[in-house]
């Protein structure tokens, strides 16, 4: 699949449904860029979602990820999160932090918000 930025391919973003939705939003994909150019390697658990898969996983109906313009990244364990957290705050204004993953996105029709799942 088509490489997107340095180290973040397509193939990491696509709706793990099988359906083939792909439109991931190129400004996230730099963000994460330059989250990743600080702290190194990172894991995408969930990029783009089709409605139907969305709504299989439980996901909010307006969810960012139907729109592509938002990912989760795996985060298990709590100085990864610290770090994590440190750098996302650099560059997004709005994180969910979960217990296995956060959530950041670029949502221009949603408020700026730090929120816990």
């Amino acid at each position: 699949m088509k490489q997107l930025t340095k180290n973040f391919n397509l193939s990491e973003f696509v709706c793990h449904c099988g359906c083939g939705s792909d439109y991931i939003n190129p400004e996230l994909v730099n963000k994460l860029q330059l989250v990743r150019d600080n702290m190194g390697p990172m894991s995408v658990t969930s990029g783009v979602r089709c409605k139907p898969h969305n709504t299989k996983i439980g996901g909010s109906p307006t969810s960012s990820h139907i729109s592509g313009v938002a990912v989760d990244l795996k985060c298990d364990s709590g100085p990864f999160r610290q770090q994590i957290l440190t750098e996302l705050t650099k560059h997004f204004q709005r994180i969910g932090i979960a217990k296995s993953f956060v959530h950041v996105d670029i949502d221009p029709a949603k408020s700026d918000s730090v929120w816990l799942y």
